[in-house]
């Protein structure tokens, strides 16, 4: 038998067992090898002695008759049992002391305790074997298994223990080291390793099952790659029902892997492959993409192609998907209905899915995937609402399409111009975008054709201004009306030169990001529209010297054309509107040359913010000076900051000031023009978009002619503006105006504030922040034929009881059978338990009535203006107040579910209030 290596600690603790009753004699012999050395017990000097034979031990044994020492240990390893008598007899039991396993295996990991039945370990026996240096001790009182293997595994052969936490982390470590085929041949010549990789084998299988075991004998072959590589194609076979394919992945894993077969099979077997290589592989690792394509090659070498297509890890399956979507997309424009929407944004959704879809296409590519998406929905929005209606008076057309503009032309136009920069598809889906966006061009070109003439016939018509706001008069109808709510109030004009409703959406968006600006509550008085100004029509033609001097001045004159910006200032300072409102105050506009030095404000337009003026105006070119510039460069301005505008807002935000984010004109993109040679003869005035008429000369495809009211340069008869936005008179920059499409003649004009700025000014509900009204369309919900109307099946009432809306007027069934259409959450709120004892006592036809409007309110996303509101629950608009109190049923704890906001003239559906109260999902 081998004696075992004795460490102090073991010694000490044999001391410690055996001394706990006294004994004779202070000497002690065990059994076993090891180092001298020294210790001390309970005050007592000890001493370790190890002896090579019988007569070393009675050397130093002590003399008989010679005061024995304090005490001593003997180290015997030559003797198993017995000494000589004469021996024995002098020594403590008279014997040799044989220390336990176990408490020997408890000292060595500074433990009081082992696992029964661990110490008879092959594992055990290593470690007190004496070969393994650095074994870190246990933190508790017990040595448990668990804590043996990982202290053995990382001492001896470097295996980490946050390696052994997780089967991923135990791939990811084994691919890391070559160690493996060292560790294999270690065990095939050492009959204690080789016992010690059997237990390995086993506790693995317990820990990290059928992973534990692979990861093993793939380490010890050096094929963890492979192994991976033969998972991966095993996980494609889940993704098709070919019985031929998934027979020919099964046979090809053992080459893929030799040796592996089983272990690769039961790894997949056990369902968690897709988890595990997902926490393994990284796409966008080089190593690891290569991993992937050579897992690709053995599915096409092995006659399994088809088997790649269908994966989604390998390129050949992202290949395909976006085939797919081309495919869907294309089948869309030739038929555009719900059900191919549907079919289209679940292409586009798998295609987002594939793992390696970020990898391989950028994250512009994949921003512009989804504006292909939203630009299929409002193509689908478009045919299933109603039309714009043909009206009596030429010029109506202008209010129509200009207040459809300003809801979702900002984002139509940031969707157009996002499509056009896609880049890197396959051929395919760029043949498929190229459809969508023609057929898209095609709808806002009409709308855009239509608008021009119209803006003609209104400003012949004298440009009634009830729906829509002519540039001149935002002073009055804006800026004057909202100081006018209190001397609170105090705003900042910010004029952003040029700038679109796609750059003002796109602004807005970053603001709300940064959760500091949003639009506030306040209304133009008398409009009731979905945004809170109506649109804001710019003078014609649209050119800063005549648009933004008709809105400093307050009126339109068409000789500003002539004077240039110079004035500007002055215009402002006169403005009768704003002078009427505060008197003799200085009224001061600031420019580039001043609003700037470096990146920041300079001091007298910090101090004019932060002042008492009620406004101040400041002009911003940066987005102007950006449409100058190169067609190969596009900016996002959700994405991209305007210095100036940042700054202005912060000196905003410390002087409690509200602001109006408005411009003189907007612009479209230029990169998608084409130039109309020969339309400005030399020596002619005009611009991209605007060309001076000489006498007897007609306006050309894509024109309309300008009313002779309008600005002219001197010589010329009339002005050909451009209302289409695919054709320019030179070769356009990145951005142009001066034309009269939609994108250039209405301005954008937001009031915005602070998120706080409602509290500190007096409790002003009209100042409190909203959020800007997104299209349905914008978020991917697909528009659908609206329902036959139901019949209406008045009730009767009694006399006894006051009605606040009359049952009759709502245009809703009152028996419990309800449409087929109605929404899936309104199906569920009925069967709700909680719902059930909510209502209980509550006529059935009142609870009816407010299902139905609930129904109403959750087909538009949760929130309608008041008007809308009225108009589809079939109610007089004075009556939506009294509407939503009988909604109140749905109430509880103090919360309301449905909310009448009359400061934003909006009614609001608290859907997670209503998850939450009545424990329904959508």
């Amino acid at each position: 038998m081998d004696s075992p290596l004795l460490s102090e600690a073991d010694v000490r603790l044999e001391v410690e067992r055996l001394f706990r009753r006294d004994h004779r004699s202070k000497l002690l012999a065990l059994f076993g090898r090891g180092q001298p050395g020294r210790f001390e017990l309970d005050g007592l000097a000890w001493e370790i002695i190890p002896t090579s034979c019988e007569l070393e031990l009675r050397s130093k044994l002590p003399a008989p008759g010679e005061p024995p020492p304090a005490g001593s240990v003997y180290l015997v390893d030559w003797a198993e049992d017995a000494l000589p008598l004469d021996v024995s007899c002098r020594l403590a039991g008279g014997r040799i002391y044989h220390v336990a396993r176990d408490a020997r295996l408890a000292a060595l990991f500074g433990a009081r305790q082992v696992d029964p039945g661990l110490s008879s370990t092959a594992l055990a026996r290593l470690a007190l074997s004496g070969a393994i240096t650095g074994l870190r001790k246990v933190t508790g009182l017990r040595l448990m298994r668990t804590d043996l293997w990982k202290r053995v595994l990382e001492a001896r052969f470097g295996i980490p223990e946050a390696a052994l936490e997780t089967a991923s982390e135990w791939l990811r470590w084994v691919r890391t080291s070559d160690a493996g085929p060292a560790f294999a041949r270690a065990c095939e010549g050492d009959d204690l390793l080789r016992a010690v990789r059997r237990e390995l084998l086993d506790w693995l299988e317990e820990r990290l099952p059928a992973v534990g075991v692979l990861g093993l004998r793939a380490w010890e072959l050096g094929l963890v790659d492979r192994a991976l590589q033969a998972l991966l194609l095993l996980s494609a076979v889940e993704q098709n029902e070919d019985a031929y394919l998934r027979g020919l992945v099964n046979g090809q894993v053992a080459s893929i892997a030799p040796g592996l077969a089983n272990e690769v099979r039961g790894a997949h077997a056990g369902g968690t492959a897709q988890a595990l290589l997902e926490a393994v592989l990284s796409v966008e690792d080089a190593y690891d993409r290569r991993l992937i394509d050579e897992a690709q090659q053995h599915a096409v070498d092995g006659g399994a192609s088809a088997l790649a297509t269908a994966s989604d890890w390998l390129p050949a399956g992202h290949a395909a998907r976006e085939v797919a979507v081309a495919a869907a997309l294309t089948a869309f424009v030739d038929a555009p209905g719900p059900d191919a929407m549907e079919a289209l944004l679940t292409t586009f959704d798998r295609l987002g899915a594939h793992r390696l879809d970020k990898a391989l296409r950028r994250s512009e590519h994949v921003e512009a995937r989804r504006m292909a998406a939203r630009l299929a929905a409002w193509l689908l929005a478009r045919k299933v609402r109603p039309q714009l209606a043909d009206h009596s008076t030429p010029w109506q057309p202008v209010s129509d399409l200009a207040r459809r503009y300003t809801e979702e032309g900002g984002f139509l136009d940031w969707a157009r111009q996002s499509l056009r920069g896609m880049r890197g598809a396959g051929d395919a889906l760029m043949a498929a975008v190229r459809r969508l966006y023609e057929a898209v061009d095609a709808v806002a070109r009409a709308d855009d054709r239509r608008f021009a003439q119209a803006y003609v016939a209104w400003i012949d018509a004298g440009k009634p201004s009830n729906e829509v706001l002519p540039i001149e008069h935002v002073t009055k109808r804006v800026v004057a009306q909202f100081l006018k709510g209190g001397d609170h109030r105090r705003l900042l004009l910010v004029l952003m030169d040029g700038m679109s409703y796609a750059a003002a959406v796109q602004v807005l968006q970053r603001l709300r990001d940064q959760r500091r600006w949003s639009p506030i509550a306040w209304r133009t008085p008398g409009w009731n529209g979905q945004l809170p100004i109506p649109p804001v029509l710019a003078a014609a033609p649209t050119l800063t010297e005549v648009s933004r001097a008709a809105l400093f001045a307050g009126v339109a004159d068409p000789r500003f054309g002539d004077q240039g910006t110079d004035k500007d200032d002055s215009r402002w300072a006169t403005n009768p509107h704003l002078r009427e409102l505060v008197g003799d105050e200085p009224l001061k506009v600031f420019f580039r040359r001043d609003i700037h030095a470096g990146h920041e404000l300079i001091d007298e337009v910090k101090q004019a913010v932060a002042g008492d003026q009620r406004v101040v105006a400041v002009v911003v070119n940066a987005i102007d000076e950006q449409l100058k510039g190169s067609l190969q460069v596009a900016v996002d301005y959700s994405k991209t900051p305007i210095l100036p505008l940042e700054a202005l807002l912060s000196a905003a935000d410390g002087a409690e000031r509200a602001v109006l984010l408005v411009a003189d004109h907007g612009h479209v993109a230029g990169d998608a023009m084409r130039v109309a040679g020969g339309r400005i003869p030399a020596g002619r005035e005009g611009g991209a978009r605007w060309r001076a008429l000489a006498e007897g000369e007609e306006p050309q495809d894509g024109e309309v002619l300008l009313p002779r009211t309008s600005w002219k340069p001197r010589g010329a008869v009339g002005i050909a503006a451009l209302w289409d936005t695919a054709i320019a008179n030179r070769a356009p920059h990145y951005g142009e105006h001066g034309g009269l499409s939609l994108a250039e003649a209405v301005a954008p004009a937001f009031l915005i504030g602070p998120e706080w700025l409602d509290r500190v000014a007096g409790e002003d509900v009209e100042l409190s922040c909203r959020v800007l009204p997104e299209p349905d369309w914008w978020g991917l919900k697909i528009a659908r034929p609206a329902a036959p109307p139901v019949a209406v099946q008045p009730q009767p009432t009694t006399k006894a009881q006051l009605q606040l809306i009359p049952v009759g007027s709502a245009k809703a069934p009152t028996a419990p059978p309800h449409a087929p259409t109605e929404p899936a959450l309104v199906a569920r709120l009925r069967t709700s338990k909680l719902f059930t004892q909510q209502v209980a006592g509550v006529p059935k036809p009142d609870v009816e009535r407010v299902l139905t409007w609930l129904a109403v309110l959750v087909e538009a996303g949760g929130s309608l203006t008041s008007s809308d509101f009225a108009r589809l629950c079939g109610v007089r608009s004075h009556q939506v107040g009294g509407a939503v109190a009988r909604m109140g049923v749905l109430n509880a704890d103090g919360f309301a579910i449905v909310e009448h906001d009359v400061a934003g003239r909006r009614v609001v559906l608290h859907k997670a209030r209503l998850l939450s109260q009545f424990g329904v999902t959508e």
